[in-house]
């Protein structure tokens, strides 16, 4: 017999593995395209260009809703949120939500629509917008070395028990810091030259750090001025930031004892404070929404009520009813009255919070 062909079989079985390969080389084919444009979707969402428009796009109300879930806003301050957004156009804020100083200024800006409208209770929930964001999103800026602290700065030197003073900085150059001494301090207060010091300062955001340093000399400014050279350090860490922002104020006051009246209403009780006839005069030294440091010169024991009246905001004349958590006697024979508010007034808080915030610069 001659010569046969391939049978029937083997053709289909051929046919079967050229069109395996041909899938395999189409999907290897495809896997490759799609690995070729997911890189370049990648590289197109991770370059310049595309993060800078994304940086300058309108919020939306998306992002107002991932800030307000992880600042934990409640929903008066997520609105306010949303309007300060909306009406000033604000690019994406989940990326400006970082830059204190820009949000500090929408801060501002809020602050003073409902100064005008008198909206108190708005601007007791846009204070605890603020305190919300800058506690999530406010990024400490890490102070490393005495060289790179901004100039003006105010330090504050604790000579004594109770003695605490206020020094600015006067200039800060490649060799050393230069500071003021105030008129308060006094001779004998001043640290000897070579002598080991440490002095508190705090950022413009108002986080406070400590800084360990050696006076190197004393020396007259140009007007005559007492001046402290310090010699640069590394040795700084931050402190914990209070939970109520405080500001220096140094006015003149008065205040009185108090009387705690309790009535019944029914089923509930009313507590009044009761203010005394007596007045004395005393100086805050020092004020935040939740409490005041008083200085006197009376020997008044803590745990006594007290009210307070004078320019708490260095401005309009307030009062307030607190208590004396505790009394520190100085060297002096002054005491200083460490006080927390019981009872405030809601505008009060809301003026003496807008000092603190500089809002009302």
């Amino acid at each position: 017999m001659g010569g046969t062909s391939g049978s029937p079989l083997q053709a289909r079985l051929e046919v079967n593995v050229f069109s395996v390969i041909l899938i395999l080389a189409a999907i290897i084919v495809v896997l490759a395209i799609v690995y070729i444009i997911s890189r370049l979707i990648t590289n197109y969402l991770n370059s310049p260009d595309y993060l800078e428009k994304k940086k300058n796009r309108p919020t939306s109300q998306k992002d107002i809703n991932e800030i307000a879930v992880r600042c934990s806003l409640a929903k008066e301050e997520k609105d306010i949120l949303s309007n300060i957004c909306k009406n000033n156009r604000t690019p994406n804020i989940k990326y400006i939500v970082n830059d204190y100083a820009t949000m500090h200024d929408l801060f501002r800006s809020q602050f003073i629509t409902f100064d005008k409208n008198e909206d108190e209770i708005g601007k007791s929930h846009l204070f605890q917008l603020q305190k919300k964001v800058f506690k999530v999103f406010r990024q400490q800026e890490k102070i490393k070395n005495s060289k790179n602290i901004a100039s003006k700065t105010v330090f504050t030197l604790t000579v004594a028990k109770g003695f605490h003073h206020k020094l600015t900085m006067v200039d800060n150059n490649s060799e050393a810091i230069v500071l003021e001494l105030p008129g308060s301090i006094k001779n004998e207060e001043f640290p000897k030259p070579l002598e080991k010091v440490s002095v508190i300062f705090e950022l413009e955001d108002g986080t406070p750090y400590n800084l360990e340093t050696r006076v190197v000399r004393y020396q007259k400014g140009k007007n005559g001025e007492n001046q402290m050279v310090i010699v640069h350090s590394d040795k700084i860490s931050p402190l914990q930031k209070r939970e109520q922002e405080r500001a220096e104020i140094n006015v003149q006051c008065e205040f009185r004892s108090v009387k705690v009246v309790v009535e019944n209403e029914g089923k509930k009780e009313k507590v009044r404070y009761v203010p005394s006839d007596k007045a004395h005069e005393g100086i805050l030294e020092d004020i935040s929404t939740g409490g005041c440091r008083l200085i006197a010169k009376l020997p008044i024991k803590a745990d006594q009520n007290i009210y307070i009246a004078g320019p708490l905001n260095k401005k309009q004349n307030d009062h307030a009813v607190g208590t004396i958590v505790r009394t520190t006697k100085r060297s002096d024979g002054i005491y200083i009255l460490h006080i927390r508010f019981l009872r405030i007034d809601m505008k009060v808080v809301n003026r003496i919070q807008a000092m603190v915030s500089k809002f009302d610069d």
